[in-house]
């Protein structure tokens, strides 16, 4: 296995912390993930077209919220009232 040693600016390190926590994931998970996407010449495209939280979501950093229970369906609440154009 090969390991990488990237230099990040305190500003980038404390960004990429805040951005894996609300993730609930390690930093180095994320990377991985991304780099996995990457390497994936289908998938490559994808990377540069969506947000890297998208990577994140399809590498299981979201798999927890299988477990979650379906507390909400899509016709529960109220429709939101659709507004008339003014007239002048």
């Amino acid at each position: 296995m090969r390991q990488l040693k990237v230099k990040l600016s305190a500003k980038q390190h404390e960004t990429l912390r805040r951005h894996a926590a609300r993730l609930r994931t390690p930093i180095a998970w994320l990377i991985k993930d991304y780099i996995a996407t990457l390497v994936d010449d289908q998938e490559a495209e994808n990377v540069r077209t969506h947000a890297p939280t998208q990577v994140a979501a399809r590498g299981g950093s979201f798999a927890w919220l299988s477990d979650e229970p379906d507390v909400y369906a899509a016709t529960d609440g109220e429709p939101i009232p659709t507004r008339a154009p003014r007239r002048r």
